[in-house]
């Protein structure tokens, strides 16, 4: 009798270890499966978000596109005229005068009018000294129809001939880009701001030759109002480019405008 227990125990042991190896072999391969499932998740995540910024960086064409990347920074092909920019008197000079400032602003009043054969309405270009140099504020309609981030075709030319005059200064510039706080149907203001900004950079760089070390972007949305949003006529001052001239601390008496 004390024998056959003694197997009987034996063989009960035996199948306690199979069923337990069995259930350890099932739990590996679970958690072996768990482990690829998130790893393929967090890899599709990842193409996801990656596609994501490369889309948005490259949705207003970029600064300097892929290759093959189609990109147009205006309606169509301009005329850009003659490469020659004109000659200064002084290079790279800073107003230091309210009557200066004036002075630049018609000029560039005259410039539009000349290449576009349109009129400039009051506060659609202004000039005004910074504490580093001096700002120039275009208007929407100087450059871009209402909600569109591509360069109107008929005014190519006069932002062709204000990169040329830029050019000889030969100092750092910024491009700006605001709007107003009403919101556009197919993008929000800080993407509108940055593609015209981006646009503007691309074409002073490619039809003005402007040094691409001199120049740079920034896209403020409606976060930067200079006028009353509530009103028509303060969205319209609202929506605007401003190039950022910083001249340094040069004491000058004119610009080459």
């Amino acid at each position: 009798m004390g024998l056959k227990k003694k197997k009987h125990e034996e063989h009960e042991n035996l199948e306690r270890w199979l069923v337990s190896y069995a259930d350890f072999i099932t739990l590996l391969f679970a958690f072996f499966t768990v482990l690829y499932a998130l790893s393929q998740t967090d890899k599709a995540k990842y193409q996801e978000a990656a596609e994501s910024i490369r889309q948005a960086i490259m949705s207003g064409g970029g600064v300097f596109p892929l290759k093959g990347v189609p990109f147009k920074p205006f309606e169509s092909d301009p005329d850009h005229g003659a490469h020659v920019p004109p000659t200064p008197a002084d290079r790279g000079l800073q107003p230091t005068s309210q009557t200066e400032m004036e002075r630049v602003e018609k000029n560039i009043q005259k410039l539009f009018e000349k290449n576009t054969g349109l009129s400039v309405a009051p506060h659609d270009i202004e000039v005004f000294a910074t504490k580093d140099g001096f700002r120039i504020r275009l208007a929407e309609r100087m450059l871009f129809n209402s909600g569109s981030s591509k360069i109107k075709r008929e005014n190519a030319g006069f932002l062709f001939e204000m990169g040329k005059r830029l050019r000889t200064l030969g100092t750092q510039i910024q491009i700006e880009g605001h709007t107003d706080d009403r919101r556009p149907a197919s993008q929000n203001n800080w993407q509108l701001s940055l593609e015209r900004s981006t646009n503007v950079v691309k074409f002073l760089v490619e039809a003005s030759d402007y040094p691409q070390d001199k120049i740079s972007i920034a896209g403020y949305g409606d976060k930067r109002p200079i006028a009353d949003n509530t009103t028509p006529d303060g969205r319209a001052r609202n929506r605007r480019v401003e190039i950022a001239v910083i001249t340094g601390h040069s004491d000058v008496s004119q610009l080459p405008w």
